[in-house]
């Protein structure tokens, strides 16, 4: 992987000097596969796809350019007083093929949306949905078990966009061409009588590897790059582009290691809280070099609706020194009735970024005599999260970590996390998602590093292009001529 990443020094080095076109299509690059088109409720859609789905079709409200939420396929709505129901009322759209949308559409993409067979990556959080309802051909209401839940920021996410049968949305943009592996998309008419046309300007989009989109950026073939990770930050340090051009999403999210294979010496909570202890998570971030990045020991960023503050594990209390010499006692206790040694398997995506945390990660490990193999995401004893949070939502933040694997379960935070979700009132609700969190906290099964590293490269073409907490940015809402 080094001799990899070296060989691509001189590459882009030498694209450093570009500059962008300030005319025609705006020319996307994101990090990730080719830009297909995926239903979210039969498969988790990547970087490009999720570009894809955002431009193509069209959710029930979206996120503007600085990440709040704004009118989409919903024109307007309302919550009720008790705020257990949600009402939309549609505004005129039609899909790609000319059919009127309905609520009846909407019901039955929510419907699918939630069903146990689903494999869309919202699903668990939309569990306040208790009955969906079209009450008229533009109205729909959702009722819920608990009030005001964070419905609208995850209505906002691509993989709750509004799709037909036949994979239609209903634009703001339409797929015109594919020229290779690049995909021009141009601006949907509006629907007569309907609202007036949301883009006003062509995308070139396609999806490649890092290195590529950078350099694409830096030689000005490109206008903007989406789809940055901690994995492939390290190339910016090589590319150099202007300062200006760099931006970071302040993302929240999980962005850790998650024990998936809880035998032998991680079949102990007292010796999995030996390697979260054990980890110096300034030198972690030093050696990534990213502006604002720093480390964290709890799961939640703040307390949302828990009824306590973000549980901290029982050793945040010591300092590093202290962190270290209590790891290597425990793992001592434990080699002492086993010879053999300790040695745990980890899992990291490819890419420079990951080999810099792996390189931590062992040393800081083996300091305290435990070996570390990387290996694949099958074989592995440990594996990397690393999921920007569709909403702030304790919920969604605890369940996906709760209980990543049969044998690695914090029962008792599943359990909560059901009393949570059967609560029938918000302050029994937040008294279970604080022992859910306590809970995991004790187990040990959740290994907290840091929030998720989201980057993005963006030409001065682009002046309405803003950094946000989800890290999501509409391909609709880039250029404004006005300004």
């Amino acid at each position: 992987m080094k001799h990899r990443l070296l060989s691509l020094v001189p590459i882009i080095m030498l694209a450093a000097c570009g500059g962008s076109e300030p005319e025609g299509p705006i020319r996307v690059s994101v990090i990730g596969g080719p830009p297909t088109l995926v239903d979210p409720n039969r498969k988790a859609p990547d970087a490009t796809q999720q570009a894809l789905l955002g431009a193509v079709a069209e959710p029930l409200v979206t996120y503007d350019e600085t990440g709040q939420v704004a009118p989409a396929l919903a024109q307007r709505w309302i919550v009720t007083s008790d705020g257990l129901s949600a009402i939309f009322r549609l505004r005129r759209a039609a899909w790609s093929s000319g059919s009127e949308v309905t609520s009846q559409d909407v019901a039955r993409r929510m419907r699918a949306m939630l069903a146990p067979a689903s494999r869309n990556p919202l699903r668990i959080a939309f569990d306040s949905i208790e009955e969906i309802n079209p009450t008229t051909p533009d109205v729909i209401e959702f009722r819920l078990t608990t009030p005001r839940p964070p419905l609208f920021e995850l209505l906002a996410q691509p993989e709750a966009v509004m799709l037909s049968r036949s994979l239609e949305g209903t634009g703001p943009f339409r797929i015109a061409e594919r020229q290779g592996d690049m995909l021009r998309l141009k601006p949907r008419e509006a629907a007569p009588g309907g609202a007036p046309a949301a883009a006003d300007h062509d995308i070139e989009l396609r999806g490649e590897r890092a290195a590529r989109a950078i350099v694409r950026f830096t030689r000005g073939e490109a206008d903007l790059v989406l789809g940055g990770t901690y994995a492939d930050w390290p190339l910016i340090a090589f590319a150099k582009p202007q300062n200006r051009a760099v931006r970071l999403d302040p993302a929240e999210g999980l962005f850790g290691l998650l024990v998936q294979n809880a035998d032998g010496f991680l079949a102990d909570p007292i010796k999995r809280q030996a390697l979260a202890m054990a980890i110096d998570r300034d030198a972690m971030l030093a050696a990534l070099d990213a502006p604002g990045w720093t480390g964290v020991l709890a799961v939640l960023p703040q307390r949302y609706r828990s009824a306590a503050d973000p549980a901290l594990p029982l050793w945040a209390a010591l300092d590093i020194a202290g962190r270290i010499e209590e790891a290597r006692r425990r793992v001592a206790a434990w080699r002492a009735a086993h010879p053999e040694g300790v040695t745990v398997r980890l899992f990291l995506p490819d890419g420079p970024g990951s080999t810099l945390l792996y390189g931590r990660l062992a040393a800081d490990w083996r300091r305290i005599g435990v070996e570390t193999i990387r290996t694949g995401a099958n074989e592995a004893d440990l594996r990397l999260v690393d999921r920007v949070a569709p909403a702030g939502s304790a919920l969604w933040y605890l369940a996906t970590i709760a209980c990543p694997a049969r044998t690695a379960c914090a029962e008792d935070a599943v359990a909560a996390l059901d009393a949570a979700r059967k609560s029938q009132s918000l302050a029994e609700r937040g008294v279970q998602l604080a022992t859910a969190d306590r809970a995991i906290a004790d187990a040990g099964f959740w290994v907290p590093l840091a929030r998720p590293l989201r980057w993005s490269l963006v030409s001065p073409r682009l002046n309405l292009f803003k950094e946000n907490a989800r890290a999501l940015h509409p391909l609709t809402r880039l250029h404004d001529e006005r300004r």
